[in-house]
């Protein structure tokens, strides 16, 4: 069901450049008209997530941001049976920001604090999982919610889970897309080249946590809805990521979380600060305290 993913392995570079690509060259139109590109990314996305809500209770990682509320809204929508974790330092933005989600939803949330030394341990087992290539800040920043999150959602005896990745590229949510001379070319770019660090990154934690990863948003029909949909229509007045917003909102997201800037997990959660508080303590960048995390 996931492009990026063979019998539960990465699929090679290539083959995933090839997928996208094969995409692409099948989407060539735009959709004229606003309104239908909300009713059929609402279509394709209510669909990606209901083909990948199992028959065993599952996790949805929630940050609190419009793309982990809209998934856990469809995962109650749709009468998954769920639970939904966050991990991140006490008063952080996705700790304040994914209670109220929560609490809106009605549904089980099981939350951690991450204190110094727990990140500084997450962070060592990340590195000992992600190929040297990824041993950054920011991959190893991730990989620390990740990990810890799983670790929350075993004890419930939970290794399904729903995340979000993805969504930043087809709806144009980094700085980037915003910077770009084509929004639509740099959406599909940074589709293309999500291989390298994202989906590497996944897949290794994946298979050395013994856990399985759905992404509705890399769903084979949803990327193609997402990309008939004109930049203009993605970033609005310097505000990312435009119709997803309006669509959360539209099935029920509270308008706050719906509208929440963009904060990737590593900052969102308080990690990344917490990194560079433990590098400064040993008089070290963070990029040199991660490295010397790994010997």
């Amino acid at each position: 069901m996931e492009l990026w993913l063979n019998r539960g392995n990465l699929v090679q570079q290539n083959e995933w450049e090839y997928a996208v690509d094969s995409l692409r060259s099948s989407t060539k139109s735009f959709y004229r008209m606003k309104t239908q590109c909300l009713a059929a990314v609402e279509t394709q996305l209510v669909s990606a997530v209901q083909k990948r809500i199992p028959a065993q209770k599952f996790c949805v990682f929630l940050s609190g941001g419009v793309d982990s509320s809209l998934l856990a809204l469809l995962s109650k929508k749709l009468h998954g049976d769920f639970i939904v974790v966050t991990v991140g330092v006490k008063d952080s933005p996705d700790m304040k920001s994914s209670q109220t989600m929560a609490d809106a939803l009605g549904v089980e949330w099981i939350s951690l604090e991450l204190t110094e030394s727990d990140c500084e341990k997450l962070a060592k087992k990340a590195l000992s999982i992600l190929p040297v290539t990824l041993h950054d800040p920011v991959s190893v920043g991730i990989s620390v919610v990740v990990i810890a999150a799983v670790e929350v959602a075993w004890k419930q005896g939970v290794t399904y889970f729903i995340g979000g990745l993805g969504a930043e590229e087809l709806f144009a949510g980094y700085k980037r897309h915003l910077d770009a001379a084509d929004v639509h070319e740099e959406c599909w770019n940074g589709l293309r080249n999500m291989w390298t660090k994202d989906l590497v990154r996944d897949a290794a934690l994946g298979g050395a946590l013994g856990i399985t990863v759905a992404t509705p948003f890399l769903d084979a029909e949803l990327i193609q809805a997402a990309m008939r949909v004109p930049g203009k229509w993605k970033i609005v007045d310097g505000e990312r990521k435009v119709i997803l917003r309006e669509v959360a909102e539209k099935l029920g997201v509270p308008h706050s979380l719906a509208w929440r800037k963009k904060q990737a997990a590593q900052y969102g959660s308080g990690v990344d600060k917490m990194i560079e508080k433990l590098a400064k303590r040993k008089q070290m960048t963070k990029s040199a305290y991660i490295t010397s995390l790994a010997h």
